[in-house]
This record gives C-alpha cells, sequence and structure tokens, in this order.
C-alpha cells in the first residue's frame, strides 16, 4: 500500500482505506475493436481457403478431363485393333482374297 506524507509530527502512517477509483481493463478481449481485428483476420482466412478449395477442384477437373480423354483414345484404339484383326484373319482364312496389280 501507499503510504501517505508525513503528517505535521514528521510521522509516515499507512492509510487504512482503498481509494475509490474505478480500476482500469486488464483484459483487451473485451476492447470491440481486438474483436473486430480478428474477426477481420479470420474473414481473410476463410476467403483465402475458399479461393484454394476452388483451384484445387479446377485441377481435379483437368484430371479428370485428362482421365476420360485417355479412355475415350483406349476405346477407339480396341476398336481399330478388333477390326483390323477381324480383316486381317479374314485375309489370311482365305475368305476374302486381295489381289495387288
Amino acid at each position: 500500500m501507499a503510504k501517505r506524507p508525513p503528517n505535521d509530527q514528521g510521522e509516515v502512517t499507512t492509510p487504512t482505506d482503498f481509494p475509490a477509483v474505478v480500476p482500469r481493463d486488464l483484459h483487451p478481449t473485451t476492447d470491440i475493436r481486438f474483436v473486430i481485428h480478428e474477426l477481420g483476420k479470420l474473414t481473410s482466412q476463410v476467403v483465402r481457403l475458399i479461393e484454394d478449395v476452388d483451384s484445387h477442384g479446377k485441377k481435379i477437373g483437368e484430371v479428370k478431363d485428362a482421365i476420360n480423354f485417355v479412355k475415350g483414345a483406349l476405346w477407339v484404339l480396341g476398336a481399330v485393333v478388333v477390326v483390323g484383326g477381324s480383316i486381317l484373319s479374314l485375309i489370311l482364312s482365305g475368305k476374302i482374297s486381295v489381289t495387288f496389280h
């Protein structure tokens, strides 16, 4: 506790009562500016997260398109091999004759 200045006899005494003032705010989290600042940071992080998810979705879409292209090419290649093999087997079996002039 704070001591009072010396009285008339030069004695220093300790006060017996506490000061009647409003205590200062010890917790800055109660300040609305702090809350608004934290909400702003959270909002920017959520926006960044949404952008990241969108970019990953686009990348996954590109991979899906590439896979579908390869699957289509394999189906076409398979059909060409089957048709070519069938024609070749007919030629080799003698059911179709091919003459070159």
